[in-house]
């Protein structure tokens, strides 16, 4: 059972615990002014871009939140250890179905699954689970407290801040990932694919990042598909630019992002928490498609088998 600390701070109520507590009550420096942030993987397909980008940040000796599903943990358990042991946090995927009015029973087999697969390939324990869109419900809470997991990945409800809700009824917390909003285009998550499929270049990408950055939020998160941003050349430009950004203070692994000092949660009944459902792009179009992309020059591959 975790102990909380309710604090009051601009008229709401915000609770304070392991990892989640609102911003300090000190004038911040230059330096702790900045947005902490977090690179998140994303990976359904196949492993190059996800090696490129496991080398890259090994070289600059940063974490990533890992979001990988059954088929690659199937696939390509090897590397996908390796990951876990290099330090990033694996969450439990399913991307096949969104998880917005399932019943229990269908949840909690599905997130059990995955919770055993994960746990059979890295061999730690998995804390964090997204379903298809990071949709979520009441009965992916209850799931999730059965498994004694300790957070779900929500489509982003407070523009560019990350939000960490703590919903009175139950143990497990949502993360409500960075979004943003396009003209004409809906809100979708901080990440190269919801751009690239609603027909952004990378260049537009890297102006909605420096848009983001620009609004000073507390916490912030970077989604990346792999197979785009660790594999296609104008996109991983602006990954390489985003990650030598001295706007940003790049928290050094997950639990590191989720410090007390780092961002804001929210303590609510489950009424009050608001939820984003909106998906504007389920046929995406690009702008130009994957195949017509010049990948990367590949990268050493320090996670290779013998």
């Amino acid at each position: 059972m975790r102990h909380k600390r309710i604090v009051a701070f601009g008229g709401c109520v915000l609770v304070a615990m392991a990892g989640c507590l609102p911003w300090p009550e000190a004038t911040p420096s230059s330096d702790t002014a900045k947005p902490v942030g977090l690179i998140q993987l994303i990976e359904f397909e196949d492993i190059q871009g996800l090696r490129n980008w496991g080398y890259e940040l090994q070289q600059r000796g940063m974490k990533a939140l890992a979001f990988i599903q059954k088929n690659m943990l199937d696939e390509y358990p090897t590397e996908i250890k390796w990951l876990a042991d290099q330090g990033h946090e694996i969450a439990g995927g399913y991307a096949e179905l969104a998880m917005w009015d399932v019943a229990y029973e269908t949840q909690l087999q599905i997130m059990t699954e995955t919770k055993t697969l994960v746990e059979q390939v890295t061999g730690k324990p998995m804390r964090v689970f997204g379903s298809k869109y990071f949709a979520y419900d009441e009965n992916t809470l209850k799931a999730a407290d059965a498994l004694g997991l300790d957070y779900i990945l929500a489509r982003g409800t407070s523009d560019v801040e990350v939000i960490v809700y703590d919903p009175d009824e139950y143990e497990c917390d949502i993360i409500s990932v960075s979004n943003v909003t396009f003209e004409d285009m809906g809100r979708g998550s901080l990440c190269d694919y919801s751009l690239w499929a609603r027909g952004s270049t990378a260049e537009e990408f890297k102006q909605v990042i420096e848009q983001s950055i620009a609004k000073m939020p507390k916490r912030i998160m970077f989604a990346s598909h792999t197979y785009l941003g660790g594999m296609k050349q104008a996109w991983w430009d602006v990954y390489d630019w985003l990650l030598d950004a001295r706007e940003i203070r790049w928290a050094a692994d997950f639990d590191e992002w989720l410090k007390p000092e780092n961002g804001v949660c929210l303590r609510l009944p489950m009424s009050l928490i608001p939820i984003n459902r909106e998906v504007q792009y389920t046929t995406p179009a690009p702008t130009t498609p994957l195949d017509e992309l010049a990948d990367v020059d590949q990268m050493y591959n320090p996670c290779s088998v013998p």
